[in-house]
């Protein structure tokens, strides 16, 4: 979250949720693992990195108190802003990949306003198809169903699978 939040972009917790899971999405598309390994949860305004969400409304996650967080988070009606980062980021806890897909990330979507980001992540696979099964307001979305939808997929499923047990 920090990384984003020092691009010069307009970041609320919807944005910076939405990018990450973009973000996330396509790495894992691309280089076989997500940047955050944030779990994922379908909710009706779209995909939510939950654990960045949680940490985002002022709720302690994984023994990270908000108060904590390396930029300063402002109340606006119901929406929380997020501003004027404390600190630069340690670029040695991050791959290239990483630093690539985020940059192209923001890049490509950044701008984007609430609207075009909603639409957007409502069409993806991984969403819809959570969205369509849930049992609460908030079911989780499997990583593999992120993967692009092609011949390729069942394989990298079991190869992604077979990794992740040892994580």
């Amino acid at each position: 979250m920090l990384y984003l939040s020092l691009k010069e972009i307009a970041l609320d917790q919807y944005k910076m949720v939405k990018l990450l899971y973009l973000a996330d999405r396509e790495h894992l598309r691309r280089f076989g693992r997500p940047i955050t390994f944030d779990k994922y949860v379908a909710m009706p305004f779209g995909p939510v990195a939950s654990s960045a969400f949680d940490l985002l409304k002022g709720n302690k996650v994984l023994g990270i108190d908000p108060s904590d967080l390396p930029f300063d988070m402002r109340k606006h009606d119901k929406i929380v802003v997020i501003e004027h980062p404390k600190r630069e980021i340690d670029r040695s806890i991050f791959s290239k990949s990483d630093l690539m897909v985020l940059d192209q990330t923001v890049e490509k979507y950044g701008n984007m306003s609430f609207d075009q980001l909603y639409q957007l992540t409502h069409d993806h696979f991984a969403y819809d198809r959570a969205w369509k099964s849930r049992k609460t307001k908030a079911d989780e979305m499997r990583f593999e169903d992120f993967l692009a939808e092609d011949a390729s997929k069942e394989s990298r499923v079991s190869d992604l699978s077979f990794t992740s047990k040892a994580m």
